[in-house]
């Protein structure tokens, strides 16, 4: 027969054991729903459209700058190369 010291303790035991395991799965159930309550606002940010995040800027340029500013562009599209010339050196220790 076992005394009753004995029987508290295992008691006792026992219990604590059922109360961690009764904690740890409230804090994993309370993490799975913080860690989808996340994804979901991250994902309804992403699908936001922009049209109102913030307003475009209204740059006013001088036409010789936007034909200049097209000019190089197109260069670029083009993949023109600079000429050249004898005076240009290309090192400029020589």
């Amino acid at each position: 027969m076992k005394s009753t010291g004995t029987r508290f303790i295992s008691f006792a035991l026992a219990a604590l054991a059922f109360a961690s395991s009764f904690a740890t799965a409230v804090v994993d159930r309370v993490a799975t729903c913080c860690r989808a309550a996340y994804r979901f606002a991250c994902d309804f940010v992403a699908s936001v459209p922009a049209t109102f995040a913030e307003p475009v800027l209204q740059l006013f340029a001088l036409p010789i700058e936007l034909v200049q500013a097209c000019a190089y562009a197109v260069g670029l599209a083009k993949r023109q190369r600079p000429c050249v010339t004898p005076g240009w050196r290309m090192c400029p220790s020589t």
